[in-house]
């Protein structure tokens, strides 16, 4: 996948997690208009804050990275293991959403399964970035 993909992917899943949550305001009748409306912005800032962080981390720190080599090597080492991590957490997270979901027949928590997705897309993004540097 390359970076215009992950871009592209980004946005679907953007417009498919605001329409998630605006569907819990309606399906979750039971909570106050007040908590729900809180549960849409934490749901939405969750998927993108996640995406951009990770996407971001590379713009950030390849101009420190490339004073010596000692520094690019295990900077970009770091930053490597750092994406395998947000990779695999992406991918615990969203199994636990789906078994907590299964095991407790709150069929509602789905609506917050894109933030894992942004989380995956933004980790992955600095995996391309670097490994095209």
């Amino acid at each position: 996948m390359t970076q215009s993909d992950i871009k592209k992917y980004y946005k679907i899943f953007g417009y498919i997690n605001l329409i998630f949550s605006i569907l819990l305001v309606f399906f979750l009748s039971d909570v106050e208009l007040k908590e729900r409306i809180i549960a849409v912005i934490a749901i939405n800032i969750g998927y993108h804050m996640l995406y951009l962080f990770f996407s971001n981390i590379y713009g950030d720190t390849s101009r420190m990275r490339m004073n010596n080599n000692f520094n690019n090597v295990g900077g970009g080492i770091m930053l490597k293991l750092f994406s395998v991590f947000g990779i695999i957490t992406s991918i615990t997270i969203t199994y636990f959403f789906i078994s907590n979901v299964i095991s407790q027949k709150e069929y509602y928590g789905l609506f917050a399964i894109c933030i894992p997705i942004g989380l995956f897309l933004g980790a992955y993004s600095l995996w391309t970035k670097l490994n095209n540097e």
